[in-house]
């Protein structure tokens, strides 16, 4: 049995009183969340106290929300009409001569004659109008899950593909399972042929998480993604949990900057979206299994050496996030800062009215998923409306 919710790195011993300030050697960093390439080096520094990212994260909303509001608009009204209207004049000089003679004879015996000239002239004014429109073009995404055949996942999901929600609003997308298969909407799931996953015991040694141990599946399933082919056509792909509520528009959005439309041979990247610290470990950036995006050459570099991975990493103890993660740094994969992309309530949550997120993790009943969604939704329109 395979669960897709993901408990990371230990977090049930999280010390929520740590007290370090992280010291972050970033390239192209703005602020708290918005680096815009990779992560070089990390380093953790002493403070007198209080939370590690407090004030990073009060100066960098007040920031970041009037930014990431107005590339959200970027996305949500991309096309402007310009009309530009041309004034042609013609002027037309007509001369119409009227000659009016008068003869008389003065008392000298000589003749006079007057002549009378009329000159008019027309102006003809011709207007046309040309429409010039504008559009700004984003990336396209390639979106897939996994649903456990048992449990609350293919009733949540069946209501996100009716609703045309989360995965279901990417251009394209896959759906897989293990463990059987499920009808969802109008196609039945892809099922991974995996064995049963087991608990990780954090006791063990080299066991990172007390979730499921579940990095044989999607090794499968990613093996899965890559035979298909329908990610090359893609500028990204993103890996979502059933349990996350995502806004694929919104992640357009954030990608914006770093791999343009319709170039194939673009960078290999993947995005990091939490950077917390449990058990005194020190601060990095991680990737969340809730939410995983990657750029089509960081898949392309998997596909050609993901076996090296899986040989020589010691993935056994870990959750499968942190197996692509570790893959994608073995293999020197680009990494982007995405920690204010996501709301995860296991790293750093966020109010579903929140609409500078791509996702909220986690909601696992149907009530709290639609509930979240709908609230995000408001907030995205009543935005748009002002």
């Amino acid at each position: 049995l395979r669960l897709s919710g993901t408990k990371h790195r230990g977090e049930a011993e999280e010390d929520k009183s740590s007290a370090h300030t992280p010291s972050l050697h970033l390239s192209g960093t703005k602020h708290h969340g918005e680096a815009e390439k990779a992560v070089v080096t990390t380093s953790v520094q002493p403070a007198s106290g209080g939370s590690p990212w407090g004030f990073a994260f009060a100066m960098g909303n007040a920031v970041t929300g009037f930014l990431e509001t107005a590339a959200l608009d970027l996305h949500l009204m991309t096309s402007t009409r310009t009309t530009t209207t041309v004034t042609s004049t013609t002027t037309t000089d007509t001369v119409t001569s009227t000659t009016l003679t008068k003869t008389g004879t003065t008392t000298t015996g000589s003749t006079t004659t007057a002549t009378t000239s009329q000159t008019s002239t027309s102006t003809l004014t011709f207007t046309s109008t040309t429409a010039t429109t504008t559009t700004t073009k984003l990336c396209t995404l390639f979106c897939w899950s996994v649903v456990r055949v048992e449990g609350y996942e293919p009733a949540l999901v069946e209501k996100q593909y009716w609703n045309k929600a989360s995965i279901f609003e990417c251009d394209e997308y896959s759906l897989y399972s293990n463990g059987g298969v499920v009808q969802v909407g109008d196609f039945t799931t892809i099922e991974i042929p995996a064995h049963e996953v087991k608990l990780g015991d954090l006791s063990k040694a080299g066991t990172t998480t007390s979730s499921w141990l579940n990095t044989m599946i999607f090794m499968k399933a990613w093996d899965l993604v890559l035979q298909d082919g329908k990610w090359w056509a893609h500028e990204w792909t993103v890996k979502v949990d059933p349990d996350a509520v995502f806004f694929p528009h919104r992640l357009k959005v954030k990608l914006y900057n770093y791999y343009a439309a319709e170039e194939v041979n673009g960078p290999a990247l993947f995005v990091a979206n939490c950077d917390r610290s449990w058990n005194g470990q020190p601060y990095s950036l991680k990737l969340f299994g809730s939410l995983e995006v990657f750029t089509r050459n960081a898949l392309g570099m998997y596909k050609a050496h993901g076996a090296e991975c899986k040989e020589d990493l010691d993935w056994h103890g870990w959750g499968e996030d942190m197996y692509m993660q570790n893959c994608m740094q073995k293999m020197n994969v680009g990494v982007i800062n995405g920690v204010s992309f996501l709301g995860d309530n296991r790293c750093y949550g966020a109010p579903c009215s929140d609409t500078t997120k791509v996702a909220f993790h986690d909601f696992k009943d149907i009530g709290g998923w639609l509930s979240c969604w709908g609230a995000s939704k408001a907030s995205e329109d009543a935005f748009l409306m002002k």
